[in-house]
């Protein structure tokens, strides 16, 4: 028995998503829990792949197909591959999993979208469990964690199943289903980069995060001893933490460091985490960037108290300690990469305030997000009346879906403006032209391509109003073959 496991292609041509493209860790996991009890199992990431890989794959029919659906642009891909897949084999059991997904199934359990369940929560023993039922005949309603239009709504059955919290009891993520696609992941211009979970979840309650939606405000985590066995496993020397708040625990991080250093290990790592804890936990980064931590994700949001309190951030030390956080990182020669949501509702002094304040603190690297209600947010519940569209492709958090108070091309100048001034790593240069050097010789010059041609999206006011980005699966012709598909 075979489990296909599949990433859909990106849903949209903006943001981290282009410039990031990591391994697809979820469903790596999903596989190695599904291969630990003796199935068999496969992943094809349409994101680097064709769909004529994907007609190959179900050649043979599998027992089953999971599609990954973490991001709300991924639901229309998603149910593109579903009904690609459903076209050949019609009675093939389909499922859909991730963060969207679990927080709004009903985007899948409608009449003709192809999908047959939606695996509701963590993935890796309600894989198995779906892999069971099928052995065993048994109908995918009865497995804990399954969601079908069978037990669907309140008192219908439905078996929610328990978070991990010790995520040391799952097996580790089976990176062979990934073998072929592995040299193309990449973070930013640094190519064959791995994806590694330390813990999993966020205790915080942001209004704009589906996260801690999804734990239901809980985070469980790995022991030091299990990551570093899994981090010599690993081929590549860099290495980008997936946890939604890494450092979250003092002693954990103490120790995996210390762990890292003891082992020898010589890679390059990046993370994501909150200002408070890097002013908090002080004496663990220069411990780290002994230990080859080389940037973090500073998640700023906004620059003043206000602003936090407005996304509920819960910053100790308000403001302030975000000011803090970037020297901390800077003198123990960590580089911050700063994150900020702007507002559809600014106008030109706050977009200046935000410019004034980047040029003062020198952030050569900051990201800009708009804010978004996105579904299954506290944020959706409280302003889904105020949304201009409900049209998915355009929740990329850089298309706005609120009104705005500038005229929206004005808008639009602005947050471009923000990326022109700051992504100074992108300018030309002659350090620029040496990495592109060293890229080609390494035979990765389409990692520079790629990110430059993001930036230059981003940068682009133009851009910003292109239609968005439309993922049609090819449609299969009478005598088997297909019409090659295009995103249009």
């Amino acid at each position: 028995m075979r489990m296909l496991l599949v990433q859909p292609p990106q849903g949209t041509r903006f943001g981290l998503s282009r410039i990031l493209t990591g391994e697809p860790l979820g469903l790596e996991c999903v596989g190695g829990a599904v291969r630990s009890r003796g199935y068999d199992a496969e992943v094809v990431d349409l994101r680097l792949d064709s769909w004529d890989a994907l007609d190959r794959a179900v050649d043979d029919a599998p027992s089953a197909v999971g599609i990954s659906c973490a991001f709300t642009t991924d639901v229309y891909p998603s149910l593109e591959v579903a009904r690609f897949l459903k076209e050949r084999w019609p009675a093939l059991p389909v499922v859909v999993g991730g963060h969207h997904a679990s927080l709004v199934p009903d985007d899948f359990l409608h009449a003709g979208s192809g999908v047959d369940a939606v695996a509701i929560g963590e993935g890796e023993w309600t894989g198995v469990g779906i892999m069971d039922a099928l052995r065993d005949r048994q109908p995918l309603e009865t497995v804990p964690g399954v969601l079908t239009p069978a037990n669907k709504g309140k008192d219908n059955g439905f078996k929610p199943r328990p978070f991990t919290r010790e995520l040391d009891e799952l097996p580790l993520p089976d990176r062979s289903l990934t073998a072929r696609y592995r040299p193309r992941y990449h973070h930013g211009l640094v190519p064959r980069s791995a994806s590694v979970e330390t813990s999993r979840g966020c205790p915080f309650d942001c209004n704009f995060c589906s996260v801690w939606v999804f734990y239901e405000r809980r985070a469980g985590r790995r022991s030091p001893l299990s990551i570093v066995r899994e981090l010599k496993q690993l081929e590549e020397d860099h290495v980008f933490f997936t946890d939604d708040i890494a450092f979250l625990n003092h002693d954990s991080y103490r120790e995996l460091g210390e762990r890292i250093e003891a082992e020898g290990l010589r890679k390059t790592y990046a993370c994501e985490t909150r200002s408070d804890l890097v002013v908090r936990y002080r004496d663990l980064f220069a411990r780290w960037s002994r230990a080859g931590l080389r940037s973090i994700f500073l998640g700023i949001e906004r620059i003043d108290d206000a602003g936090l309190d407005a996304v509920r951030k819960r910053t100790k030390g308000g403001s302030n300690t975000n000011v803090q956080a970037i020297h901390i990182l800077r003198e123990e020669g960590i580089t911050p990469m700063t994150t900020f949501i702007t507002d559809p509702q600014w106008g030109e002094e706050d977009f200046d305030r935000l410019e004034e304040f980047i040029d003062r603190l020198r952030l050569p690297n900051a990201s800009f997000s708009i804010l978004t209600p996105l579904p299954g947010t506290e944020l959706y519940n409280a302003r889904r009346a105020e949304l201009i569209t409900d049209d998915y492709a355009y929740y990329d958090i850089l298309h706005t879906v609120l009104p705005t108070r500038l005229p929206v091309e004005r808008f639009y100048e602005r947050i471009a403006r923000l990326y022109g001034n700051t992504l100074r790593d992108t300018r030309p240069s002659w350090a620029m032209v040496r990495r592109a050097v060293k890229l080609a010789l390494e035979g990765n010059f389409w990692c520079m391509r790629r990110v430059y041609g993001a930036v230059k999206d981003v940068r682009t006011p133009a851009a910003y109003l292109a239609p968005p980005v439309r993922i049609r699966a090819p449609k299969r012709r009478a005598s088997g073959a297909f019409v090659p598909a295009r995103a249009s």
